[in-house]
């Protein structure tokens, strides 16, 4: 059998016969975990199923390869080129994508680990955690970077749910990047609690049902008029008579939140007023937002 010790050697200078021995090294069963094929000419190589975790691939050309299933797990793919390459089921956990060329691959079912995180996101937030502010920010710009990358091959061979995934990390990463209190960064943050940047439908029905609960509250307080009626929460009201009148307001701040109109029940005071305009822009937001979200996880993007 075949020894794989010659290209474990980090000193190793790929040659023209690398790839033949490669394969052969697969097809006995030997695994490929770390071996150092850097600048190595990979182009059609055959590697179904291989295991290349840890393996360092720095400038290889891998373009046409078959790579069906392949574990690439902590491996260093720093401007690896996969142009043309068969990535369907590959596991890329942990891996370092930067500058990786992606043009016309199949990324079908690639699992890109846990939230789609790549490394560079990762070793960010541990700088970030020792206090190295300035490699924080240079490693979530190179994850943006990659995240970038990733959505324009992605959104290729339209796999829809991949590509809203990378979005929301590229989202972060940028947000990540701006200053801790900084208007931008306060403003990117309740965007992200509240849509999650328009990928997460439950994070916008949790912000309506939230925002129309809240407001029917609100409206209690100061009062609306219903007719000859004043909608409002005392004190001595029974729980009965409360329940009644918050099912009133509900349905109110429900019409104001949807801008379909006032009906019967109107404000009566500035409070009411103010809040009755700041719903009514908030909810043609989020509804517009919503409808859109629904669209992106329904139809290929």
């Amino acid at each position: 059998m075949m020894s794989k010790d010659k290209f474990l050697n980090s000193d190793y200078k790929p040659d023209e016969n690398t790839k033949q021995e490669i394969e052969a090294l697969h097809k006995e069963g030997v695994s490929l975990s770390g071996v150092q094929l850097k600048y190595a000419d990979m182009n059609n190589v055959k590697l179904v199923n291989a295991d290349l975790s840890h393996a360092d691939l720095t400038r290889a050309d891998f373009s046409g390869a078959s790579l069906y299933g392949v574990n690439l797990e902590g491996a260093n793919l720093f401007k690896a080129s996969f142009e043309g390459a068969n990535l369907k089921a590959a596991n890329m956990k942990n891996c370092n994508l930067l500058g990786v060329d992606f043009s016309g691959a199949k990324l079908n079912n690639v699992d890109w680990g846990e939230e789609h995180k790549v490394i560079n996101e990762i070793e960010a937030e541990e700088a970030n955690a020792a206090g190295d502010k300035q490699t924080a920010i240079e490693k979530y710009k190179e994850a943006g970077d990659v995240y970038r990358n990733l959505k324009i091959n992605l959104q290729a061979q339209t796999l829809g749910e991949d590509v809203g995934q990378v979005f929301l990390r590229e989202m972060i990463t940028k947000r990540k990047q701006l200053p801790l209190f900084s208007p931008l960064r306060i403003a990117s943050k309740i965007a992200y609690l509240t849509t999650g940047y328009g990928e997460k439908i439950g994070n916008i029905l949790y912000t309506v049902i939230g925002t129309i609960v809240s407001c029917a509250f609100l409206y209690g307080i100061e009062g609306v008029s219903y007719g000859d009626k004043l909608l409002k929460f005392e004190g001595t009201q029974s729980f009965t008579e409360m329940l009644n009148i918050f099912g009133d307001l509900f349905y109110f701040s429900v019409v104001v939140f949807s801008t379909v109109g006032f009906g019967e029940i109107l404000p009566i005071g500035p409070i009411g007023k103010t809040l009755m305009i700041f719903e009514g822009l908030i909810g043609g937001l989020i509804l517009a937002i919503l409808i859109i979200a629904v669209y992106k996880h329904l139809m290929d993007r």
